[in-house]
């Protein structure tokens, strides 16, 4: 593997810790890796009952705990 390629260390149902944006210091589920980043599932809620799903890129969070 290359150094530009890089393996994804996270795999869905991982939580993560957000570390950068609108969402820093909240805990979240990742729902699927991508090369360079990944989609996660908030785990408060918004005002009318969902959950917020975002992208970030891998410098935006840390691993908290494997699945």
């Amino acid at each position: 593997m290359s150094e530009e390629q890089q393996e994804v260390l996270v795999q869905s149902g991982d939580q993560v810790l957000v570390t950068a944006g609108e969402y820093k210091g909240e805990l979240a589920k990742v729902i699927s890796p991508y090369t360079k980043s990944i989609s996660i599932e908030l785990e408060k809620r918004d005002a009318d009952g969902a959950k917020p799903r975002t992208v970030l890129r891998h410098t935006e969070y840390e691993l908290v705990e494997k699945a």
